[in-house]
């Protein structure tokens, strides 16, 4: 009896744990779907949670990098409601259901995934919801936009830019910032793994990912992928600058109001960027005067018409500042907000420190072998003490770094132009024949007795027409052609010449152990520590893209792209946690 009860409680700790899995899964589809059922999948996984964490006495709750920054987070946004001037219910039920659901999706996650298929199936999830969303963008771009939806251009700025996509995200800035975080995941996932099939997957994805970017006309969002380029670039491969700056040519070329769009970024032309730099003055007024408490999480869209310097149209609602460090700062405080960057860039520093080590090991190592195949000299003395300092060394690594860099893009920009240096021709060489012949002893060879007698009574059979049948003796795939005796240090030996019996056309012309330039077999096979690391990369890079779009843009205002990010912070923890 007591057998069966431990059994039927395994089994019950079993179908919760996959459960909450479910949860996940379905939080993770739906977040850029439907954030009503994103919410209420993980309302369900906290439930399955908690009562599998009441029946399994072995289960243990584990500390997370960065729980300290997301625990000082919380208590500050949870006073500033309590202490704002804006007396409603609103804004409790507001903390209470969007900072919660932020709360929960980060211990949910952080607390289940503990295992490289888990973080495998989270990320097909995610990537499964994206492609719905790219589905329903490249529609818009095919058929159009409804014209009541076009409300994010400036007609007296941009008079040619009719149509801006959003898919499901209902902002084209939102869905910007989604896709270059999505940009980011397969940037990381094409560092490490090795397989042809699967390169050409996350290429074909990341081109279709910037197709859709462009015709968002989001210049914020391109202006930080190119960024994202650039450190990728340095962190894994230089190439992707080549790709990105021909992507970009070619784009420029077919849209000039995309070039436009993009130059309108550094002057004032654009009424969007006259409203931005008005409502950070008026953030910038929020913060000095509630700087520790701030005006309360949600606030801001009741507290602005207070300080409503530029915008004077009462019909307007502003509902965020356009930049999440200004956002945060006005609504929680800076002592809140210095709680969430600790939080957020401490993730990005974390998920990117693989792919800085990595690097700047094999940097060491190269500096390390060059110097031991250098002659020992005064001059190498000297740079050995200098080597001896911490900071010279950094120095030095990152100099030799940058020079290896430059020196690989001027070769192969060289080799691009007409006039570079153009590679020596191939030689060609030519295969050996098919048929050959070989000397042996007799005594090595598989004859039969009748042979052997041939041999040992000197018979000679001429391969050249002199008597002898060509194909008399045949061994396995040798045919012999001749028996003869030679001399051999003054020996006279009995040999056989052998002809190799020739294959048929199809079997000469055909190598049957040639792998196909892309196999596909293995397209969804992923080494776990590869797949691993380079989601990882994928979202110290993704942080990257969003602590940049956020400059322009409050893009965690908005639910799925908040839950995105706080899904990605507990992945990038847990899969730190699993690394180690």
């Amino acid at each position: 009896m007591d057998r069966i009860s431990v059994l039927a409680r395994r089994r019950r700790i079993k179908n919760l744990e996959q459960w909450t899995m479910y949860a996940i899964l379905a939080e993770s589809f739906f977040l850029a779907l439907s954030p009503t059922f994103a919410a209420a999948a993980i309302m369900i996984g906290v439930v399955t949670w908690f009562l599998r964490n009441q029946i399994d006495s072995k289960y243990k709750i584990r500390s997370l990098p960065f729980d300290v920054p997301v625990t000082i987070f919380l208590l500050i946004g949870a006073a500033s409601v309590l202490m704002s001037s804006v007396r409603s219910f609103a804004l409790i039920y507001n903390y209470c259901m969007l900072v919660g659901i932020y709360a929960l999706t980060y211990f949910v996650v952080g607390q289940t995934i503990r295992t490289p298929e888990q973080v495998k199936q989270m990320a097909q999830a995610l990537a499964a919801g994206a492609v719905i969303v790219v589905l329903y963008a490249l529609f818009q771009i095919l058929f159009g936009v409804d014209a009541a939806d076009v409300k994010w251009t400036d007609p007296e700025a941009f008079p040619q830019l009719k149509k801006r996509i959003f898919s499901t995200l209902e902002n084209p800035n939102v869905l910007a910032g989604y896709l270059d975080v999505f940009i980011c995941l397969a940037l990381g996932l094409l560092a490490k793994v090795e397989q042809r099939s699967q390169k050409l997957i996350l290429i074909v994805a990341i081109i279709t990912l910037a197709c859709c970017l462009t015709m968002t006309y989001s210049r914020g969002a391109f202006l930080t992928i190119a960024v994202v380029f650039a450190v990728y670039a340095f962190l894994q491969d230089w190439r992707v600058l080549i790709v990105f700056a021909a992507v970009t040519g070619i784009i420029s070329f077919t849209d000039t109001t995309f070039t436009d769009r993009i130059f309108s970024a550094f002057n004032m032309g654009d009424s969007s960027e006259g409203v931005r730099l008005g409502i950070w003055v008026s953030t910038t007024a929020m913060i000095s005067d509630h700087p520790f408490a701030g005006i309360g999480w949600g606030a801001y869209q009741y507290v602005y018409p207070q300080y409503n310097y530029y915008i004077a149209d009462n019909d307007i609602t502003i509902y965020h500042a356009h930049n999440i460090y200004l956002n945060f700062a006005a609504e929680v405080g800076i002592v809140g907000a210095l709680a969430f960057f600790w939080y957020f860039f401490g993730t990005m520093f974390m998920s990117l420190a693989l792919g800085a080590n990595e690097r700047y090991a094999k940097i060491r190592d190269g500096v390390e072998n060059l110097a031991d195949r250098q002659a020992s000299n005064f001059s190498q003395r000297a740079q050995n003490v200098l080597d001896s300092s911490g900071f010279l060394r950094a120095v030095t690594e990152i100099k030799d770094a940058l020079n290896a860099r430059l020196s690989a893009f001027a070769d192969a920009v060289t080799k691009l132009l007409p006039f570079g240096k153009k590679p020596l021709p191939t030689l060609k060489v030519k295969k050996p024949r098919k048929s050959y012949r070989e000397v042996v002893h007799h005594e090595d060879l598989n004859f039969s007795e009748h042979t052997r007698k041939k041999f040992a009574d000197g018979d000679k059979t001429s391969a050249d027409g002199d008597g002898g049948d060509d194909s008399a003796f045949v061994d396995g795939d040798e045919k012999v052609s001749a028996i003869e005796k030679i001399s051999v240090g003054g020996e006279k030996i009995s040999v056989k010449r052998v002809r190799f019996r020739k294959s048929s056309a199809t079997d000469s012309d055909v190598d049957t152990d040639k792998k196909p330039f892309i196999d596909w077999n293995g397209v969804t096979k992923l080494d776990d520590e590869k797949f691993l690391d380079g989601f990882k990369l994928g979202i110290g890079l993704a942080f990257l893209s969003m602590a940049l779009n956020g400059l322009t843009d409050d893009l965690l205002f908005n639910i799925p792209s908040a839950i995105l990010m706080w899904q990605l912070g507990a992945l990038g923890a847990a899969i730190n946690s699993i690394r180690n």
